[in-house]
């Protein structure tokens, strides 16, 4: 092989390499330039918990593809990683009842416009059973609709 021949196969990897490398900076950079998407949105998100007096409460912030009606929504609560259900949501201004261990807490639904179907400003309340909630606590909501999804928030009485 002939020097100028060297020569010349070392120009032609180079220029492939610098070709591959072109290549993938241009793909680089067009992926940079794309809008983010937006995050998935559940067909139900609550609020962010507020604890008052020892007691939880939440509002429907946000939801899709419904109505729901309440019947088909079963809950649990989740406390220190312990948790109870699922159990059946009950119907408007009812308290449902649930024991873990030696504590029992009340689940309230609010139904905000009355018509009988969990929709935006509809209201949760997780109470203690004629007293407040465990304190140094962990607490996570989970609300079912059927097998489809769920949705969930969490707050601490510490």
């Amino acid at each position: 092989m002939s020097p100028s021949e060297r020569v010349s196969e070392r120009w032609f990897l180079i220029a492939v390499f610098a070709a591959i490398g072109l290549v993938i900076a241009t793909s680089f950079v067009l992926f940079s330039l794309q809008t983010p998407r937006p995050p998935p949105t559940g067909n139900l998100t609550f609020s962010t918990a507020s604890v008052i007096d020892g007691n939880a409460s939440f509002n429907v912030q946000n939801l899709s593809h419904g109505p729901y009606v309440y019947s088909g929504f079963t809950f649990r609560l989740i406390v220190n990683n312990f948790a109870v259900g699922p159990v059946a949501l009950g119907p408007n201004d009812s308290a449902t009842a649930v024991t873990l261990g030696t504590t029992t807490d009340r689940i309230s639904w609010i139904d905000a416009d009355g018509d009988g179907a969990v929709s935006v400003g509809d209201r949760f309340l997780v109470t203690g059973d004629r007293a407040q909630l465990a304190s140094l606590s962990d607490y996570e909501f989970d609300l079912q609709w059927g097998n489809a999804w769920a949705a969930r928030v969490f707050w601490s009485t510490y």
